[in-house]
């Protein structure tokens, strides 16, 4: 395991990842083969992420969360503009208001190799997050700053809430998507982590297909959290990466008892279901109709 790469970065330095979806310009359904036909290959800012009707946008290394605002802002509109020379659109949120059924995967091999291994559960991951890595200056930092922010998480995932629908049906969650990650092996509660033997035991020096609701990341130097469903808001995204940033300095220096993780899934359940930001509550007052158009509208607003 190599570590060298804490303290590259200027300690507190964020990098965010946006999930996007692809659908079709008309329907709003989400496209059977967005990525390939539109993008075709990864770059270094956009990039597949699981179906087709995915794609993954990623700042550079920022200082602050105003900075990744404008890689973001530049970002969705390269991709909403290249989609809509193939007939497409760009939507942001958690999961997709109206859509049902199962969707094609990118023909990416480690995605084919997951889809052999899961089966039903990965097809079911049709939707998106918001992830923010934060870079820490040490490997021992990295750890106290990991067991530090698990209690924030499930604030972090009420602030978010942007997934009420499934299947075009109200989920009875703000956030099904947290739901629906508990359903792949390494999703949700994260396993508590006091050394970085604890760490390779619980990734087996594997962290790229972690799906934890946060993960230190030693190939990047990073801390990631990854609890947060996907804004629509440009705005959003900005605020609960800045939010993110604050919380890891500030817990950096962490001293104490990891948060017992029966009641840290007790907490995320009630985060899920009841939500506290505002995107979720507006999709629900729309209906699913009303919220996938209004999401296609201020995708870019």
């Amino acid at each position: 395991m190599d570590l060298s790469r804490f303290g590259v970065a200027p300690p507190w330095s964020l990098g965010v990842e946006e999930e996007l979806m692809l659908v079709d310009a008309e329907t709003l359904e989400p496209a059977r083969d967005g990525f390939s036909r539109v993008f075709g290959e990864a770059t270094e800012r956009i990039k597949p992420e699981l179906f087709e009707s995915f794609v993954e946008i990623t700042t550079s290394v920022v200082e602050t969360a105003e900075e990744a605002e404008g890689e973001l802002r530049s970002l969705r509109e390269e991709v909403a503009e290249r989609a809509s020379e193939h007939g497409l659109a760009v939507l942001a949120t958690g999961s997709h208001p109206t859509a049902r059924g199962r969707f094609p995967i990118v023909p990416v091999e480690r995605y084919q190799r997951l889809k052999a291994k899961l089966g039903p559960r990965l097809l079911r991951q049709h939707v998106c997050g918001l992830h923010v890595h934060v870079s820490v200056p040490d490997p021992d930092t990295c750890l106290r700053a990991f067991e530090g922010v698990v209690p924030r998480l499930p604030g972090l995932l009420a602030a978010s809430a942007n997934s009420p629908f499934w299947e075009g049906a109200d989920s009875g969650w703000r956030s099904i998507r947290s739901q629906i990650l508990l359903e792949m092996p390494t999703g949700g509660t994260p396993p508590v982590l006091l050394s970085w033997d604890d760490w390779r035991a619980a990734s087996r020096e594997d962290s790229t297909r972690r799906h934890w609701d946060a993960w230190p990341r030693p190939e990047y130097g990073t801390l990631e959290v990854r609890v947060m469903d996907q804004p629509t808001s440009l705005r959003r995204t900005v605020e609960l990466a800045a939010e993110v940033q604050r919380l890891v300095r500030e817990v950096a220096e962490w001293d104490g008892e990891p948060l017992d993780r029966d009641e840290y899934a007790a907490e995320r359940d009630a985060a899920a279901r009841e939500g506290g930001g505002p995107e979720a509550e507006r999709q629900l007052e729309l209906g699913p109709e009303g919220a996938v158009r209004e999401i296609a509208a201020r995708t870019l607003g």
